[in-house]
């Protein structure tokens, strides 16, 4: 029986946000790649992921069996799996589990008998199209190493790429395969020697731009530490990977993305290897997220695939666990939050609520996120000879008095642009009020509850009586608005003279200045009367 288990739409876990706003979540899994195919027993020990599906290659298949001998073909094939299982569609496969892609797209297999080394070649295939063609190795190309697994290729195989395979595996080599108007590329294929390269059996390795723009490859082995391989000098040259609780695991992917160099790994669950969580981190930092493991047993291949796409919005990130009841296709999505932005408190000085001036006292106002602009009620008491109240504006108070007093928050104070003192006779005084933080004097107001609304970006003060009415367009303020306001607002607008009018009520577009778009929505808004 076919034992499937889908988890939709990221819903089934969310390991929620990790350092610096980085969250994972499990998008859809589905176990049991074997039982995925209907098939009893299937070779497939490496794949990958791209456009929502996994690639597997499955070198041979038990088909059945017949008087306890089973059948089988060697006759590979390659399936295409998405959250619901087989999809259907099958492309011709290697002879060995290898299988990588390179940046266009087309999916690339090995062609060689394992163990062997590189002796017959790479099968690379247009999955939009099944189109393939054959690549053979020149023999004079590389001292080649053993056959077991392929990492991805750079440009587009079936035209113009390359893809790098694992050296001899007892010197220092990496095996360079260029190709060239769809055919393998002689001149340009070789092999070198690299600088402090440890080259071994179960090796993969995977080109790609690190974060200054370089080429580079990442280069790893199950059981060798991994390298970051620069070529300079004409020779590549090794860089170990620090990379915390990193499990002994075929399988990394190297990861560019939100200005950082990343690598996803396999990571080690207490002291065992080859289980299928894994972390993702910059070589020698904190691991930005970790994923813990949830298979049940470890994996007898000793390896599991990951490999990423980068999107505006985030990374997807592909997870191949090869195994029977414990194996896995898991999708998951990266993503970190939007910082949210910084903003400066704001405090109201001097003579509101009761408060007094003191550089060390003030109201705090609320921020208004949305709006970006800070708000506050306060009441004025009117303890002014001319029942008025003074206030104005800073950043930062003085602790306890004991960082210079006013002369420690000057440079954080701001207040009205004014001459003086600014007094605002409400409701006509100038709308909205300006803001400077050079030399900013106080505001004045009659005694009163007001609600205050401050925009720090665009340095403007907006004052309102709580319980004020205002009537837009009731230039005058008489309580009516007709052909009276409009002959004012004219006269003011003509004559810029827009003293002893309301200028909130005359300001109908909400400009912040007062001309002739205002005079046209006021002529229209009396005449609709």
């Amino acid at each position: 029986m076919k034992k499937l288990l889908l988890i939709a739409a990221m819903a089934a876990l969310a390991l929620g946000a990790s350092a610096d706003g980085y969250k994972i979540e499990q998008v859809w899994n589905l176990q049991n790649p074997q039982a995925v195919t209907g098939m009893d027993r299937m070779e497939i020990r490496q794949g990958f992921g791209m456009n929502g599906k996994f690639y597997v290659n499955c070198k041979k298949i038990v088909v059945d069996t017949i008087d306890g001998v089973p059948t089988v073909t060697t006759a590979p094939v390659i399936y295409e799996i998405d959250q619901n299982g087989l999809t259907g569609v099958t492309f011709p496969g290697g002879k060995n589990c290898g299988i990588g892609r390179d940046e266009a797209g087309n999916i690339v297999v090995s062609m060689t008998q394992f163990p062997n080394s590189w002796s017959e070649g790479l099968r690379v295939i247009n999955p939009e199209t099944g189109n393939y063609i054959e690549l053979d190795i020149p023999e004079d190309a590389a001292i080649m190493g053993r056959c077991d697994f392929l990492g991805f290729a750079k440009g587009n195989l079936m035209e113009d790429g390359e893809i790098w395979l694992n050296g001899s595996t007892q010197g220092t080599s990496i095996s360079h395969i260029a190709v060239a108007g769809g055919e393998v590329d002689p001149d340009n294929c070789y092999y070198m020697v690299g600088n402090g390269i440890v080259t071994t059996t179960c090796l993969t390795i995977m080109p790609y731009t690190d974060i200054n723009g370089e080429d580079a490859l990442l280069y790893w082995a199950r059981n060798g530490n991994p390298e970051k391989l620069l070529y300079t000098d004409n020779q590549y040259t090794a860089t170990a990977l620090l990379l915390q609780n990193r499990a002994n695991t075929n399988g990394m992917f190297p990861l560019v993305w939100d200005g950082k160099e990343f690598f996803i790994y396999s990571t080690i669950e207490g002291t065992t290897h080859y289980y299928d969580g894994f972390a993702i981190a910059e070589s020698g930092g904190e691991p930005i997220v970790n994923v813990p493991k949830t298979s049940t047993s470890v994996n007898g291949f000793q390896s599991q695939w990951l490999n990423a796409e980068v999107d505006e919005d985030g990374v997807t990130i592909y997870q191949y666990f090869p195994g029977n009841d414990y194996g896995h296709f898991t999708v998951w999505r990266l993503t970190k939050d939007e910082p949210t932005p910084e903003y400066p408190p704001v405090y109201i000085l001097g003579e509101v609520n009761d408060q007094s001036w003191a550089p060390n006292a003030g109201t705090l106002m609320d921020y208004d996120a949305e709006n970006n602009v800070y708000t506050a009620t306060v009441t004025l008491d009117g303890r002014g000879e001319n029942n008025e109240n003074y206030f104005s504006f800073t950043t930062e108070l003085a602790n306890d008095n004991d960082e210079g007093g006013w002369a420690y928050i000057d440079q954080f104070r701001f207040g009205a642009v004014s001459e003086g003192d600014f007094w605002y006779s409400d409701p006509m005084a100038e709308w909205p009020l300006e803001l400077t933080d050079e030399n900013g004097q106080a505001f004045r107001a009659e005694a009163g509850e007001y609600e205050l609304t401050l925009d720090k970006e665009n340095m403007k003060l907006y004052i309102k009586k709580v319980g004020q009415t205002m009537l837009r367009g009731d230039v005058n303020g008489d309580g009516t608005v007709n052909i009276t306001d409009v002959t004012i607002l004219i006269n003011a607008v003509m004559s810029e003279n827009f003293n002893n009018i309301y200028m909130r009520n005359a300001d109908l577009d909400d400009s912040g200045i007062h001309n002739i778009t205002d005079v046209t929505m006021l002529i229209t808004a009396v005449m609709s009367n």
